[in-house]
């Protein structure tokens, strides 16, 4: 469970860093696991080639170390902690990033009425500010700030962005969370957030839980999200 300095820091700014969580066996299993979900995911895919990253479910048979995280109280504990014992588990999943990640929010751009706690990790390599280290803009989980960066968003997202916006919200102060494998970063769902750098084979793995609804607001979103998520073939695997 978190400390209550834990706890205020990540209410305050939305996110936190938990270190040593897993221990050297457990980082042995987590990299076959890994491995094994990868070679997997590219018989069904197509081979990775370190241009376009890849994503794939580790909630299966052949992945039981990591379908267990959801239960674990190391995930689940924290989690409810801050968002209360509602909340359900909604993904494990892994990653095989390709260079840089743009400033963006989980699920959407209505993303502040569906949002829940999630938990990413570095499995094989150390991660730094010039490496792929997650990077956040800290307390961009709260509403009055979120609606001030979503202003460039339109300028700043998507094919049509152009450099002076990508330029304007990239001057906007970020902190980045250098993190070894075994450190597991906890954030809210709705912190803005990025990543910088990193080879074209970077693989990183996440926990992630969803905030049950309690607003019309959040049970709408919810039932978007729950909509694109589960007809979303890179979600799964068969």
């Amino acid at each position: 469970m978190l400390t209550e300095e834990q706890v205020t820091h990540f209410k305050s700014f939305g996110f936190v860093i938990l270190r040593d969580v897993f221990s050297i066996p457990e980082l042995e299993t987590l990299r076959t696991e890994f491995e094994y979900a990868a070679t997997r995911n590219e018989e069904e895919t197509g081979l990775f080639d370190g241009k376009q990253s890849q994503n794939f479910s580790m909630l299966g048979e052949d992945t039981p170390f990591y379908s267990s995280l959801l239960e674990d109280s190391r995930f689940f504990g924290p989690a409810s902690q801050l968002f209360g014992e509602d909340i359900f588990g909604l993904e494990v999943n892994s990653y095989r990033y390709n260079g840089n990640t743009s400033w963006h929010f989980n699920d959407g751009a209505s993303n502040i009425h569906g949002y829940g706690p999630k938990y990413q990790f570095p499995v094989f390599e150390s991660v730094t500010a010039e490496t792929g280290a997650l990077r956040f803009i800290p307390g961009s989980h709260k509403e009055s700030w979120q609606k001030e960066l979503t202003q460039w968003w339109p300028l700043a997202s998507g094919s049509s962005r152009s450099p002076e916006a990508v330029a304007i919200l990239d001057r906007i102060p970020s902190v980045a969370i250098a993190a070894k494998p075994g450190d597991v970063v906890l954030f809210d769902m709705r912190l803005v957030h990025a990543t910088y750098g990193g080879s074209s084979d970077r693989r990183m793995s996440a926990v992630t839980y969803y905030h049950y609804p309690e607003t019309p607001e959040e049970l709408e979103v919810m039932r978007i999200t729950a909509q694109e998520f589960y007809k979303s073939p890179t979600r799964w695997n068969k």
